[in-house]
């Protein structure tokens, strides 16, 4: 978290690149009226003068740097001087408006200087989010070095796919490195053919676990806990809500307020998770072997969609430092991996059954085994022509599993099914999210055929719902209707 004095033209340049860079911030200023942009863009503000601000403040324990920017330098060197003395540890970047300044800035602690005039935010703030980076691997490695002897478990989503898988071991790596064992565990089942030839060609160890209660067990002997590609424990993972991870790594929208560790580190701007974890490699000098960097190559290209889906620079800087260090043979192999009976079959009840109001198509696939074939079928539906955003459901043992995808600009995935479904059966990005629903919360049926009716209303309904398509219905011919209409032309 950053604390940012000063709502000059300079502050508020900084405060605009920290907030697009979707950095938490506190920004302080004494005119109130300075601080209504910010408000209104429901940034945490505060209307305090510098000499008076409380260092016993809350956000002063959670923010990791000081960012002081006001023309009162006097009182700049003043709040310098008392957050060394009452905060040693925090970071702090502060104006000055020559080299006198700036030397005696530094002097008495400041950190980094900004010399009026010589350097603005788009500059600092990699040189600021580098700070940041470095005091984030100094504290996991301070966590992961608590486990005292015992174990880091790592649990991942459920039905983890390869930026999961990639970033777990990467975990693993990195405690190992450290002298910390630990072992990797997943809820659900892993069915998608990259999933499942990831594993194999790398010759990776996952534990399946199949109920909370085991998943428990393996909490309370363990050192330490980490959750990565979730964030919420039961949330699409088998951690018991009562669970409080240690260790929290994710790359997609949540709510933060219903985020609870030690050590969080969710960055939804970023493409994969995997981007975060080789960024941790990276700061901790920590050397990859080929089959650790194939792993997380292959997790940020399928995550970004081979970097055409939420990919920023910080996804293809992660690339291009892997891509020389992976095995270039594997690699190939996992860009093609076989299609199993199921998903073709799936694919095909997609098509079959795809309802279609405007550019928005929903299509229930019944009964399932193969979860992972869900986002498969999404992206495949997605290439219909005029459909923009694809919802494919279906029901996999007590739940319903829900994968969408979008390629229209004016649609927030993330957004638009936590609000059809709610925030904590949903979770994702601009352009691609997933959910899973319990059934009990559908109605009750009492037999198969029922089950399969009444889910598909339910979901149906709440999805065209959410996207303002309820009346606006099409709905494109089956292969069933489309085979009568030919026949009935050429008779």
């Amino acid at each position: 978290m950053y604390i940012v004095f000063g709502c000059g033209s300079t502050g508020n340049t900084v405060v605009d690149a920290l907030d697009k860079a979707g950095k938490e911030m506190l920004v302080v200023d004494k005119d109130e009226k300075a601080l209504s942009k910010w408000k209104d863009q429901h940034l945490d503000v505060m209307v305090s003068d510098i000499g008076s601000f409380n260092l016993n403040s809350p956000f002063c324990k959670d923010a990791d740097v000081f960012v002081i920017l006001t023309g009162d330098l006097k009182s700049n060197l003043l709040l310098v001087k008392k957050l060394k003395k009452k905060l040693p540890d925090k970071f702090i970047l502060v104006r000055a408006s020559d080299q006198d300044e700036a030397d005696n800035l530094k002097a008495n602690g400041a950190d980094m200087i900004l010399q009026t005039g010589k350097v603005l935010a788009q500059t600092i703030l990699p040189e600021l989010e580098a700070v940041e980076m470095k005091q984030s691997a100094f504290t996991l490695i301070d966590i992961i070095k608590e486990s005292n002897g015992k174990e880091l478990t790592i649990f991942l989503q459920d039905n983890p796919d390869p930026d999961a898988i990639a970033s777990g071991l990467t975990l693993k790596h990195i405690s190992k490195f450290y002298d910390v064992e630990s072992k990797i565990y997943y809820g659900g089942s892993i069915s998608h053919q990259k999933n499942k030839t990831l594993i194999n060609l790398l010759n990776i160890d996952l534990i399946n676990t199949k109920t909370k209660e085991e998943a428990m067990v393996i909490v309370k002997s363990a050192g330490k806990v980490a959750l990565i590609e979730a964030s919420i424990p039961s949330k699409n993972n088998i951690l018991p809500t009562e669970v409080i991870p240690d260790l929290i790594f994710d790359h997609h929208q949540v709510d933060m307020g219903a985020v609870k560790g030690d050590f969080i580190d969710i960055q939804p701007r970023l493409g994969a998770t995997s981007t975060i974890m080789t960024k941790y490699i990276r700061q901790l000098n920590i050397k990859l072997n080929s089959q650790l960097a194939t792993a997380l190559l292959y997790g940020i290209r399928t995550d970004t969609n081979g970097f055409t889906r939420n990919t920023t620079p910080d996804d293809l800087n992660a690339a291009s430092y892997l891509s020389p260090l992976v095995d270039v043979s594997v690699l190939n192999q996992l860009e093609s991996p076989p299609m199993s009976l199921e998903t073709l079959d799936i694919i095909g009840r997609a098509i079959r059954n795809r309802e279609i109001r405007g550019s928005y198509l929903a299509s229930f696939v019944e009964f399932i085994n193969e979860r992972d074939a869900l986002p498969q079928a999404a992206e495949m539906m997605l290439q219909l022509e005029g459909v923009n955003t694809v919802l494919i459901f279906g029901i996999n043992e007590d739940k319903v599993q829900l994968s969408a995808r979008s390629r229209d600009t004016r649609v927030n995935l993330g957004t638009l099914m936590q609000s059809a479904f709610g925030k904590l059966n949903t979770g994702g990005h601009a352009t691609m999210a997933a959910g899973t629903i319990n059934l009990g919360i559908l109605g009750d049926a009492n037999d198969r055929t029922s089950l399969l009716k009444v889910t598909s209303d339910a979901v149906r309904k709440k999805f065209f719902s959410a996207v303002g398509a309820e009346f606006e219905k099409e709905t494109l011919p089956t292969i069933e209707e489309e085979k009568h209409n030919s026949t009935q032309t050429r008779n």
